[in-house]
């Protein structure tokens, strides 16, 4: 007897519990290379929960959910308010995405600002090097006595514009580093505020529904 088929659309009640436990892990916030562990390990305590009915779920499964999830919610966000200009009580599931998505969003800014940084530093570290190897060369090539007074002073001038240099690029990796510790204390300030926004609003959507019963 054929067994019954695997059941693959997701219920109400099993995105909402799925929901929950990526508000709480945020997988996608790990470190390249860890990111479908967190997903793994995500869809193992999934399995365990009372709140979510299916008994079998993968990491793969999970994060496939999330992003068709976000992006329906990205694009019912865009859609124009309905004709009657009266908003509905919003669910539990669309404060989840909301603070998720933002989250999503800060994260991939964050990403791009990092990389833009780091490549600066690069570019820096190739003048600076450029410039050293530059003067080197000049200086096997000279044939004159480096003993002279010019030679000496012209040498000096050559060290002085490396030491610059030098000093310039570490002066930068100090304002950045002072700007990284700035905004990585306004995300912590903005994750804080929206977790609890989003225990409010959740409050009082179940006050709202009690109430309704």
């Amino acid at each position: 007897m054929a067994g019954a088929p695997r059941r693959k659309n997701f219920t109400d009640d099993e995105d909402l519990a799925q929901l929950r436990q990526i508000h709480a892990d945020r997988p996608f916030l790990r470190q390249r290379g860890g990111i479908m562990a967190a997903w793994d390990a995500l869809a193992t305590k999934l399995v365990v929960d009372e709140n979510f009915p299916r008994n079998k779920v993968s990491g793969k499964t999970a994060s496939g959910r999330f992003d068709k999830l976000v992006e329906a919610h990205r694009a019912a966000a865009e859609e124009p308010a309905k004709a009657s200009g009266v908003d509905e009580d919003e669910s539990e599931k669309v404060i989840l995405l909301d603070d998720l998505v933002a989250m999503l969003d800060d994260h991939a800014t964050k990403t791009t600002a990092a990389k833009e940084t780091e490549l600066r530093k690069r570019e820096r570290e190739e003048e600076t090097s450029l410039v050293a190897r530059r003067l080197a060369m000049e200086s096997l090539k000279e044939s004159e006595d480096d003993s002279t007074p010019v030679k000496k002073r012209k040498e000096l001038a050559e060290r002085q514009e490396v030491r610059e240099l030098e000093a310039e690029r570490r002066r930068r990796e100090r304002e950045e580093d002072r700007d990284e510790a700035a905004r990585a204390r306004r995300e912590a300030n903005k994750q804080m505020l929206r977790l609890v926004s989003v225990i409010g609003d959740a409050v009082l959507a179940v006050a709202k529904a009690n109430k309704g019963d």
